[in-house]
């Protein structure tokens, strides 16, 4: 049996990971550019990124409804 809190955190989780999942998205859209210490991150990198954090979402969404 899960305690109440571990459900809350499954579902806290696939809600940050599903809000990632929105940003990599957007910026697949828009082409927003991110620069780290001056080097510009390829909006190619955002494809993986997006559909990693969108499965993982559904994951801790699917994990919080069956305990």
């Amino acid at each position: 049996m899960k305690m109440p809190m571990q459900k809350a955190a499954l579902y806290t989780s696939g809600a940050v990971f599903a809000l990632g999942a929105l940003a990599h998205g957007v910026r697949l859209i828009t082409g927003i550019e991110i620069v780290v210490d001056g080097v510009v991150a390829p909006v190619w990198v955002s494809f993986p990124s997006a559909l990693i954090a969108a499965v993982l979402a559904v994951w801790m969404a699917v994990a919080a409804e069956r305990s």
